[in-house]
């Protein structure tokens, strides 16, 4: 299987935009499925040209995702509930076109199910959530949508029964988590990959950052912190006023054998010169890949990760370090205090003070 960041394809320019990356790299997908973080329901009738970042998809996207082989579209991400009046059409459309869907439904129980699926005849466990904090201008649920929202706690203990109750099966985490731009994984994630590992995850996966985090090999296990973004064209959301940094253009594209349990990373560069596509940089086992260690300053023990992270992190303004996955309520605090100064944020942006980030 091939997990892949963030597609959002608006158009469908766009959509042959993303089938022609599909096509180009047809040794690398044909004889994989793949998995994505689906950013944005299907609607075919929302203007580009609204002035905040609400982010979707045109139904052209699906002969894109076929040709991809894409067979999980991850839902538990703060943009499903942009338009949740899209959302049943949304899963229908997926469905029918064989592609499953997880992380959010028309109830809290069905946010939270996992998808199940085999691949390469082994058993695989997909459990998919978001970080509570990236809802924070959102109602969830809204029109009756539910998006699966990360429970640290609930998330270890539901590991551990997956992996009591199926003892042979593949159990692949994937989380919506981290800030817009933050080219390192909060101490807290690490904490909570390391422990979801230890519950009996195989492989932990994370996006949103809209750029790659790095990761590290922990007992049998990967851990991905951040894929960046896999197709989600720059200046074309927001009135064409939603664009990333340079430094976002590098997108990984993770391979993992749930047979074996060997990784391949995939390194890619987005390019927009003229239409939005894709240049495969290099492909190399995960522990050869010399990208991933500049990428992944995690040769060190929690703590001295802690003090690493203070000095090294982008996002410092206001911005509080979550450091503990069992710290429930300095959690929630420091949640709520980093809602109010989004909530700030997002007014400048409107205010056309600040730039938008997704």
């Amino acid at each position: 299987m091939i997990i892949v960041g963030d597609i959002a394809s608006p158009t469908p320019s766009s959509s042959e935009d993303l089938e022609k990356v599909f096509t180009d790299f047809d040794s690398i997908f044909s004889n994989n499925l793949t998995i994505c973080n689906f950013e944005g329901v299907i609607c075919d009738e929302f203007s580009l040209e609204t002035n905040t970042p609400v982010l979707f998809n045109h139904s052209s996207v699906i002969d894109a995702l076929k040709v991809g082989n894409v067979k999980v579209a991850a839902l538990a991400n703060n943009h499903t509930l942009d338009l949740p009046g899209s959302f049943d059409s949304t899963i229908r459309l997926l469905r029918d076109n064989g592609i499953s869907t997880c992380g959010a439904g028309k109830s809290k129980a069905a946010a939270m199910e996992p998808v199940v699926f085999v691949d390469r005849g082994k058993e695989v466990v997909l459990l998919n959530g978001c970080w509570d904090f990236l809802l924070y201008h959102q109602q969830n649920p809204s029109e009756g949508v539910h998006v699966n929202e990360i429970d640290n706690v609930r998330l270890i203990d539901d590991v551990s029964k997956i992996r009591e109750t199926r003892p042979g099966a593949r159990i692949v985490i994937y989380l919506h988590w981290s800030l817009d731009l933050e080219i390192l994984p909060y101490p807290l994630y690490r904490r909570l990959a390391m422990a979801l590992v230890d519950a009996g995850a195989n492989l932990v996966i994370g996006a949103h950052s809209h750029c790659v985090q790095g990761g590290e090999k922990y007992k049998d296990a990967y851990i991905v912190y951040g894929l960046g973004n896999f197709f989600l064209p720059y200046s074309t959301f927001a009135n064409g006023k939603l664009a990333f940094p340079d430094f976002s253009r590098l997108e990984l594209a993770f391979e993992w054998d749930p047979v074996s349990l060997n990784g391949t990373c995939h390194w890619f560069a987005y390019k927009n010169e003229d239409r939005h596509s894709l240049e495969l940089l290099e492909s190399a086992p995960f522990e050869e890949s010399e990208r991933l260690r500049q990428c992944s300053p995690f040769d060190r023990s929690n703590d001295s990760y802690l003090n690493y992270f203070r000095r090294h992190r982008r996002k410092r303004f206001l911005i509080p370090i979550f450091k503990d996955p069992y710290a429930v309520w300095r959690n929630a605090l420091l949640t709520r205090l980093l809602k109010s100064r989004a909530n700030i944020a997002r007014s400048l942006a409107k205010l056309k003070l600040l730039k938008w980030q997704s």
